[in-house]
């Protein structure tokens, strides 16, 4: 089964020696700084902005370069590899394979969005929205409640109408147990499942893909699509419909505030109930 590391790792290799001239050249066309990145004066010597010194413009990044494929081949390697990683449920303890699994392909989607996307050193974590919202914290924390409340409510609704309905294939799978590590170990599934996973995950969906696909298609037909993608990813048909709308919610929230942050904090709260749903057996 890990034979097929290392054929992934070749593949990668092989994808970056292609798609480099490309890019390089792209590059040289528009550049914004590393630092905190605003957008550069064509020649400037320094970011007018945080007056950082800059790198060559062959090393400056643009955010609008990502357009579909980049995102697409970064999905092509995180689908098999995230069937590999969520096999290890197979083969040890489920708590121990959750964090396990959590934290191996947090690490894979932010290493894929800095291999197709930023690909410079150090990284410019605020081209992918680590930087402060555009609107006030007062409205980026209010943002940020509706679109826990709509996506938390939007569940439950779901939940009851196939409770209903009678319609047991649609209703959301409950949570196993020992999915989280025992006594004060839990600690430890916690950071993994309701910290470090959200952090990953809009990185990669709203950050990486979202900005791709808004770069090619008006704001509509991106938010749908990545939503769809989001929701794909989850590997599971009943919850398809309730992810695609917490998508969609991320991406608005995402798309009004500019930053990662309010989304990171309403996912973060999403897994945190699943959490102490598990912890408490409720």
């Amino acid at each position: 089964m890990f034979p097929i590391l290392p054929v992934i790792a070749r593949v990668l290799y092989c994808i970056v020696q292609l798609w480099t001239p490309s890019t390089t050249a792209f590059l040289m066309m528009q550049s914004f700084c590393t630092h905190c990145g605003s957008a550069l004066s064509p020649g400037a010597a320094e970011c007018a902005q945080c007056r950082a010194a800059l790198a060559p413009a062959a090393t400056r990044i643009d955010p609008r370069q990502w357009g579909i494929w980049p995102p697409a081949l970064g999905l092509m390697v995180l689908v098999p590899t995230a069937v590999l990683i969520a096999s290890l449920a197979l083969v040890i303890p489920l708590a121990i394979a959750a964090v396990l699994s959590a934290t191996a392909l947090g690490l894979l989607q932010v290493a894929l969005v800095w291999l197709f996307g930023i690909r410079t050193w150090p990284p410019p974590w605020a081209l992918v929205g680590f930087t402060r919202p555009r609107t006030s914290l007062r409205h980026s924390a209010m943002l940020a409640v509706a679109a826990l409340v709509c996506s938390l409510g939007f569940a439950q609704l779901y939940t009851m109408a196939a409770l209903a309905l009678g319609w047991n294939f649609l209703m959301p799978p409950e949570i196993p147990d020992g999915l989280l590590l025992p006594g004060g170990w839990v600690v430890f599934s916690a950071l993994a499942l309701a910290v470090w996973t959200p952090i990953a995950e809009e990185t990669f969906f709203r950050g990486f893909i979202l900005r791709g696909f808004t770069n090619r298609w008006r704001l509509i037909p991106a938010l749908v699509a990545s939503a769809a993608v989001f929701a794909a990813l989850h590997l599971a048909p009943a919850l398809l419909l309730p992810v695609f709308v917490t998508g969609l919610l991320l991406g608005w929230l995402y798309h009004r505030t500019g930053s990662l942050w309010p989304c990171i904090a309403v996912h973060a709260a999403q897994n945190l109930v699943a959490v102490l749903s598990a912890w408490f057996g409720l």
